[in-house]
């Protein structure tokens, strides 16, 4: 059945409707490894959630944190389906990824599965290829502003607007967005125990470091570098998809005040990622369902070996379990 209460299905996109129960569900049935907070609401009134999982979880995190974000474009519904692929990956722990147990046991997973549900939402009633949030605009008609251009970080430099029909309309100040806001207040809370950062997108197959406001590079580049080959390489061992990888400014465009410069920039988070998931535009956003799975999986196994690598290279790595690398 289609329609806004259809059932979530792992191998289809989903309503925010659909979504937003499954999370609730998922949550419900395993809190033995799942918390589901609410970070704030969008400028429509939706919840703007926040999955956490980690084997005995508690409500202080006091782990390693693996922080993923998607759907900050409203288009990149794959983003979305990867983000719970992953989830549902470490909920369902399949007995031939001995790590999962391991992973659980070390870090605690920080998901914001749909960081854009206003836009999320409309792309499903009105438009499909709609990218911004849906928050009004002071003397114009035209809604909405770019929230991956919003950060405070190199604010309304190189690769933003200032044209709010524009669709990389970087908003009135940085950070005059609700959902921006929210996640960044979570971040300055926690900051000091992040290690990962990975910030889905569609499309391209680009798994990318900061900076996007210029050719600056961080102090860590190289560092960043080599584990993008790492991730990549892991993700091509499934099927052959070949991403590149760089720095935003050079591997894709410029862009300012984007997530990933102001998690690096701004909160010295060390390792972030944006990733433009398949594929390279022969369906641009408009994924088809069978890709889903697949996307999912190859995704799925570059973070896994980041986990390996970054656990091992930083002594992350706590657990019981036998692990053998």
């Amino acid at each position: 059945s289609s329609g806004i209460n259809a059932e979530y299905g792992y191998s289809k996109f989903n309503t925010w409707e659909a979504i937003e129960a499954e999370l609730k569900r998922l949550a419900e049935e395993r809190k033995d490894i799942i918390r589901l907070d609410s970070i704030g609401q969008t400028y429509e009134g939706r919840e703007l959630y926040l999955l956490r999982m980690s084997n005995n979880i508690t409500e202080k995190i006091t782990k390693p944190v693996v922080l993923i974000d998607a759907g900050i474009h409203a288009r990149e519904w794959v983003s979305v389906s990867t983000c719970l692929y992953i989830i549902n990956r470490l909920i369902e722990n399949p007995a031939d990824d001995y790590l999962i147990d391991a992973f659980l046991d070390s870090y605690d997973f920080v998901f914001f599965p749909v960081l854009n549900p206003d836009g999320y939402s409309y792309t499903w009633t009105d438009d499909r290829l709609w990218r911004k949030n849906r928050s009004p605009s002071n003397g114009s008609d035209c809604v909405g502003v770019d929230l991956n251009r919003n950060w405070d970080y190199e604010w309304g430099g190189e690769g933003t607007s200032s044209y709010p029909c524009a669709i990389d309309y970087k908003g009135p100040a940085p950070f005059s967005e609700l959902e921006t806001t929210a996640v960044k207040k979570w971040i300055e809370a926690h900051k000091q125990k992040v290690v990962l950062y990975l910030n889905f997108h569609a499309y391209g197959q680009l798994w990318m470091t900061p900076y996007g406001y210029s050719t600056a590079k961080p102090s860590n580049e190289e560092e960043m570098l080599k584990y993008s080959k790492i991730a990549t390489d892991a993700l091509a061992s499934f099927r052959g998809t070949n991403y590149n990888f760089g720095p935003v400014y050079t591997t894709i465009y410029p862009a300012s005040s984007i997530s990933v410069d102001w998690v690096r920039g701004a909160e010295n988070i060390l390792i972030a990622y944006t990733i433009e998931l398949p594929d390279k535009g022969f369906h641009g956003f408009i994924t088809p369902e069978t890709e889903i799975d697949p996307i999912g999986y190859e995704t799925w196994l570059a973070l896994r070996e980041l986990l390996i690598t970054l656990g091992v290279d930083k002594n992350l790595i706590r657990t019981e379990e036998m692990v053998i690398f």
